[in-house]
C-alpha cells in the first residue's frame, strides 16, 4: 500500500469538487419528484389527447440531459461540472426524427442480413 501524500489531501480543487458533488447530489434528489410528476402529466396528456405535450416534452428532455450530466459528474465519468457551469448539449436530445432514422437504419441492416443469409433466394427475383 502506498503512503498517503499530504499534498493530495490538501488540494483545493479536490475539496471544491467534493462541495460541488454534495450540491449536485442534493439537486439530483430534489429533481426525482419532478421526473415522476412530469411522467404523470405526460401520461395524462397522452390519455386524454392521444399525444404528448410538446412543451413539456422539451422540458423533460432537458431534465433528462441535466440528470445525465449530474450522474456523470458524481460518478467521475466527467470532470466537467453540470449546468450552469457547462451548457446542456441539446444536440443529444432524442427526437421523433432521430428515432425514425434509427428505425430505417435497422430495417436496412435487417434486409442486408437476410440477403447475406439467403443469397440464392434473392437472386431469383
Amino acid at each position: 500500500m502506498e503512503p498517503i501524500d499530504r499534498n493530495e489531501l490538501t488540494k483545493r480543487s479536490k475539496w471544491a469538487r467534493f462541495v460541488y458533488m454534495l450540491i449536485y447530489a442534493v439537486i439530483f434528489n430534489f429533481s426525482i419528484p419532478f421526473l415522476f410528476g412530469f411522467s404523470l402529466l405526460q401520461f395524462l396528456f397522452y390519455l386524454f389527447t392521444g399525444t404528448v405535450n410538446e412543451r413539456l416534452d422539451k422540458v423533460c428532455n432537458w431534465l433528462i440531459l441535466f440528470t445525465i450530466q449530474i450522474v456523470n459528474f458524481l460518478l467521475f465519468q466527467s470532470e466537467d461540472p453540470p449546468f450552469p457551469f457547462n451548457d446542456i448539449e441539446t444536440s443529444e436530445l432524442v427526437t421523433d426524427d432521430s428515432i425514425d432514422d434509427l428505425d430505417e437504419d435497422l430495417e436496412d441492416i435487417q434486409e442486408d442480413k437476410e440477403e447475406s443469409v439467403n443469397p440464392s433466394e434473392n437472386s431469383k427475383d
